[in-house]
């Protein structure tokens, strides 16, 4: 996402990672692949088990999965992997983006 976030943001979108790790002293690693998104951070796994996106896969980490969520706040689209390792295309996210507005 790193490398569309200018045009996500044209769109007046935002991305926001969540993660499930303790990442609070890997701030070093962060800003040297250069990630300028928020990145948050979830340690008590709550959000992925509220929306039943934690250990599906038998990894016991959070699913990857990504969603679009309109400024109503409602889920519009969601891209739910087959295995932990699940990505999806920054152009992807820029098409459903178009699609419902930014």
């Amino acid at each position: 996402m790193q490398g569309s976030y200018e045009a996500i943001k044209a769109l007046d979108a935002e991305v926001i990672a969540v993660t499930t790790q303790d990442l609070s002293t890997a701030d070093g690693s962060i800003e040297s692949v250069g990630i300028t998104f928020p990145l948050a951070y979830d340690v008590t796994e709550a959000v992925p088990k509220q929306w039943e996106r934690f250990d599906n896969f038998d990894t016991e980490l959070a699913d990857a999965s990504l969603y679009v969520i309109d400024r109503d706040g409602h889920l519009v689209w969601q891209s739910l992997g087959d295995n932990y390792r699940h990505q999806v295309a920054a152009e992807t996210v820029l098409m459903r983006l178009d699609s419902i507005g930014g």
